[in-house]
């Protein structure tokens, strides 16, 4: 996520983005990302990158009074320079992202966009997820109060031959995740992640996912979804002993077309032990989850990604 200290201009103008933004968006997180890739030298980001372009309309459908542009009048158009988006969900205003065209870092836009996007309101919990490669990045939101706390980790891969994943509790059972269970599963989000997302779980369904129940007699007590272009998550248990048994289900339940993908974090460190002995291998550099105020249980729950959890 980029940012930069001095003015931006008075031929910047703010506004609440538009649907029309959004593919400007794309390419303005792209060119920012790339532009610290290439001096680290590391593979560039692809150009095409539909899912970016799901959470982006996403974000803007559930929350467009916290997605904005900045855009710069050159000629008689106005371009998309800058952009950030927060989505809240219960007591946690979640920045989603915040990035600024590398032509025009230095100069504020992004602390502009941040008192848009991430404004003090009363909401008690503010909360990113950063990238560890940019210390100007961290150094901004932590003075705001979004202290990095916890590795985000992606793992990428599939599981060995002849790995056997661990075996859920005999008392347990697994079924699908029908809309009907969406009271029991706001409840275990409550409990887990300190808040309920449905709009969150109605966006993963349209992702060609398949969503898992675990219950016990008839309590759910744990959810998963895994989906056919590799990517599983969320997940959310109740009791943190059963985050890996769920893991290795995910992993051998639905066959992707490439590699699984699956962020999480340091406080899942059997999980992350797990994923390492099934084959997976650590991807790029990991990220770091930041907040204000403790929230969640990152030992219970695995985010969505590290742009909505």
């Amino acid at each position: 996520m980029a940012e930069g200290l001095g003015t931006a201009g008075t031929d910047v103008v703010l506004r609440r983005a538009t649907l029309g933004d959004l593919p400007a968006c794309e390419r303005i997180w792209r060119d920012g990302l790339n532009d610290y890739l290439r001096r680290l030298n590391l593979a560039e980001v692809p150009e095409d990158n539909p899912g970016l372009r799901r959470l982006h309309a996403h974000a803007l459908a559930t929350d467009p009074d916290r997605f904005w542009v900045a855009t710069r009048l050159t000629g008689r158009a106005d371009r998309v320079v800058a952009f950030g988006s927060t989505v809240e969900r219960g007591p946690v205003a979640y920045l989603s992202m915040l990035f600024v065209d590398p032509a025009e870092q230095a100069r504020g836009l992004g602390r502009r966009l941040l008192g848009e996007v991430l404004p003090d309101d009363g909401r008690p919990i503010r909360a990113t997820a950063t990238d560890s490669a940019q210390p100007i990045s961290n150094g901004l939101y932590a003075s705001l109060g979004v202290v990095p706390r916890m590795p985000l980790f992606n793992l990428v891969g599939r599981p060995r031959a002849g790995w056997e994943p661990p075996t859920l509790p005999g008392d347990i059972r697994i079924g699908p995740l029908e809309p009907g269970d969406a009271p029991e599963v706001d409840r275990l989000d409550a409990e887990v992640l300190g808040f309920s997302h449905p709009e969150d779980h109605a966006f993963i369904r349209t992702d060609e996912a398949r969503a898992f129940a675990y219950r016990r007699g008839d309590a759910l007590v744990g959810y998963g979804y895994a989906s056919v272009v590799g990517r599983i998550g969320p997940i959310a248990v109740l009791q943190a002993e059963l985050l890996g048994p769920v893991v290795g289900h995910l992993l051998t339940a639905v066959e992707p077309r490439g590699a699984s993908a699956i962020w999480i974090t340091g406080g899942a460190g059997p999980a992350v032990r797990l994923l390492l002995e099934a084959g997976l291998r650590f991807e790029d550099f990991p990220l770091l989850l930041g907040w204000s105020e403790p929230f969640a249980d990152f030992g219970r729950y695995l985010p969505i990604s590290p742009g909505l959890l």
